[in-house]
């Protein structure tokens, strides 16, 4: 079917800035604010549709390493200091490998902090660097400063007096700073809304299979946040699809599946690693922030034209069958059975991993305390008899 990709990338980006909310408190909006001011340069030079597409969808995915360079960084409140840990380079460049971007450029994630004169992370220079990458790096510096209060007159001044950047883009943007509503644009309150109007419409023709490329780069992302939930979101997957051979699902659905499966924890990146890494008791406040996770995924997901089935199961992943679940109070007869069959791998794969709380348990055990759910009208009794079965002669790292 038809997928507008704009809506794909916006909704699923808008998930990163919540990642920088957990880095340090004044830093918001900081991917938008670095593809509206990357696409402005590109405006600017008469770039065309296709590679301002590509260039704002760059923009938006730079820094999609970071998650992972947080928990290895341990600075986990310092965004600038993550920004200069060259980890979220290499693993952002590794995560938008099979995003469908019109022209896949290699090395423009890895190289987006390369300087000009050679003193970056790899010592890249000139224009052996990325066109784009020279872009956002220039986009980068100055969405930063931005965001830590500096005027646009320390900007420029400390633009003039570095050789980090190259000076034909220096040149466009100087040419762009000179107008105010460039500078009001980029404001928390208008640079959504400035960068949806420089982004060209693009309708392409994808299969739920193409389009799990791209969930499966943010299950990456989700899966990094947190040390505690390394592969939780791909076992979800890789279980969810043996399940839906097992059903006999046609090939459409069984990929709505495994990309709701991906996708069922997005609501995670909005979720502070501080509550989520809590070894101890939660209090009810925790608590309830933690239950609010649902709820962020499904305001992320059905915003996507296509993507209703999914954000219907990815978000039904805690609710119960007696209505005491979360974060919809939804019961058994407004769960349909994907709902259910995504609820009980989710509690699966939960019960057979570490916590910080517990060791992973037994597949006896987890079905064992499975069953108890259904004794207490739960969970779905033919599905945790059904997981039973399918999963207990498999490997255990599967």
């Amino acid at each position: 079917m038809d997928f507008n990709i704009n809506q794909l990338l916006n909704s699923l980006s808008y998930t990163l800035d919540f990642v920088e909310k957990d880095l340090i408190k004044n830093v918001t909006n900081h991917g938008r604010r670095v593809a509206y001011i990357a696409a402005r340069i590109g405006k600017k030079i008469e770039m065309g549709d296709t590679d301002l597409f590509d260039l704002i969808s760059y923009s938006l995915l730079h820094d999609n390493g970071v998650t992972k360079s947080l928990i290895q960084s341990k600075e986990s409140k310092n965004y600038i200091r993550v920004e200069l840990n060259v980890l979220h380079c290499v693993e952002g460049e590794r995560n938008i490998a099979y995003f469908p971007f019109f022209h896949s450029i290699p090395n423009v994630i890895l190289y987006h902090h390369e300087h000009y004169d050679g003193s970056g992370f790899f010592g890249v220079t000139g224009k052996d660097i990325p066109e784009f990458s020279r872009i956002i790096a220039l986009a980068d510096f100055i969405a930063i400063a931005f965001s830590e209060g500096k005027s646009a007159e320390d900007i420029l001044s400390s633009i003039r007096n570095s050789n980090h950047f190259d000076l034909e883009y220096c040149q466009v943007f100087y040419e762009l700073s000179r107008n105010v509503e460039f500078w009001l644009n980029m404001d928390d309150n208008f640079v959504f809304d400035a960068l949806n109007s420089l982004m060209p419409s693009v309708q392409r023709e994808f299969s739920y299979k193409d389009m799990r490329m791209v969930s499966r780069i943010f299950s990456n992302i989700i899966d990094a946040k947190s040390p505690f939930t390394g592969s939780h979101s791909r076992g979800i997957s890789r279980k969810t699809g043996i399940l839906c051979k097992y059903y006999d699902f046609d090939e459409e659905v069984s990929w709505k599946m495994r990309i709701a499966a991906d996708l069922h924890d997005l609501g995670k990146l909005m979720i502070p690693n501080e509550i989520l890494d809590k070894p101890g008791k939660l209090s009810r406040q925790e608590i309830t922030i933690i239950q609010s996770h649902p709820f962020y995924t499904r305001k992320t997901l059905e915003g996507i034209a296509g993507f209703e089935e999914i954000a219907e199961w990815a978000s039904n992943h805690h609710e119960k069958l007696n209505g005491n679940g979360y974060p919809f109070g939804l019961d058994a007869d407004k769960l349909d059975f994907n709902s259910r069959l995504l609820c009980c791998v989710d509690i699966y794969q939960a019960l057979t991993e570490n916590r910080p709380y517990r060791k992973a348990l037994s597949h006896e055990s987890a079905i064992a305390l499975m069953r108890s759910m259904v004794s207490n009208k739960l969970i779905d009794a033919s599905i945790v008899e059904d997981i039973h079965s399918v999963f207990h002669a498999l490997p255990e790292n599967l």
